[in-house]
């Protein structure tokens, strides 16, 4: 379903281009409260723009596998349900914290020669 057809979708993306600008705002402020107070503000904006989608989407949730890739190099697997498959640039949360979707990585199996596991890559939000 498209977001012209559907006005949540429509709303979800205009929220979406609102946290976008808000995102790139927040690297010109100058005081450190008011920089993180804002960022988790604008968070919980991705979030709602996200649960927008799951609810028009309507459709039943799938398990979805995520490959947690920390800035040191390190990374760690997680499921989670979602309504939709995320796209590249989406948010989801693990732990309360939100984590950008990358893409998707193929983790080969060892030793077996069985097709490599596929996971949607994620690093921390900025």
């Amino acid at each position: 379903m498209e977001a012209g057809t559907n006005p949540v979708l429509g709303n979800a993306e205009r929220l979406d281009r609102f946290v976008e600008a808000g995102r790139d705002g927040l690297g010109r402020m100058s005081e450190d409260d008011e920089r993180a107070r804002r960022g988790a503000a604008i968070d919980g904006f991705a979030r709602y723009a996200q649960l927008l989608r799951e609810a028009a989407a309507g459709s039943r949730p799938a398990r979805y596998a995520f490959k947690l890739e920390f800035p040191d190099g390190r990374w760690d697997l997680a499921e989670q349900e979602l309504a939709n498959e995320p796209r590249v640039g989406d948010l989801v949360w693990f732990d309360g914290s939100p984590w950008q979707i990358l893409g998707h990585r193929r983790v080969p199996r060892r030793p077996s020669k069985a097709a490599p596991h596929t996971f949607l890559a994620c690093a921390p939000a900025a």
